[in-house]
Parts: C-alpha cells; structure tokens; sequence
C-alpha cells in the first residue's frame, strides 16, 4: 500500500528543508564545531566549497575552532563573511541538533 499523495508531498517539502539548513555556512560551522568538541570523533563533516574556502585560511578556522560561545561565533562568521546574510536559529532547534555543544553551553 503506498502512503497518501499529501504526506509524501510534505515529507518532500520537510526533508528539502532540511537539507537547504544543512548547506547553510552556520549549520555547517555548528556541525562541524559539534564533531570537534566531541569525545567521539569516529564522523566526518561535510562541508561545502564556500566553507572549504573560508576554513582554507588557518587563522579563520583558529578563530571558529576558538569561538567561545554561539554569539561570539556568529561575530566572526559575520566579519570573516561581510557580504553574506547568516541566518539564526532558534536555540531549541540548535539544541536539539547540537547536543555536545548544548552540554558545553555553547548555544548560550
């Protein structure tokens, strides 16, 4: 028996919005932050060519490995990246998505 046509429809729609999150800059730094800061280093991050490039430069993934704190992430993200638009989420959602850094009051 095949599902019905509306929650095949949204569960399209929900999955592409969640991969359109994954391939955003800050997602991808929280994840990436997430398997740094982790006991358990047994993932691999998939980053994008755009943070490829950002993290190219030694000094920018010093500062983003340093960031003590979401806001202050969000600081260099917005200074190393001036003609981008970062968009923020809520912290139940990063929470939820993040537990290491939640443990480690990163999302503070």
């Amino acid at each position: 028996m095949s599902k019905p046509l509306n929650e095949v429809l949204l569960s399209e729609i929900f999955n592409a919005e969640c991969e359109a999150r994954e391939s955003e800059t800050l997602m991808q730094v929280l994840n990436l932050l997430e398997i740094l800061k982790s006991k358990k280093n047994n993932k691999m991050a998939r980053i994008s060519g755009e943070l490829s490039e950002l993290l190219d430069n030694e000094k920018n993934f010093k500062k983003i490995s340093k960031a003590k704190d979401l806001n202050e992430l969000l600081d260099i993200l917005v200074n190393l990246q001036k003609d981008k638009m970062i968009k923020v989420y809520k912290n139940s959602y990063l929470e939820k998505k993040f537990p290491t850094l939640t443990k480690d009051n990163f999302l503070k």
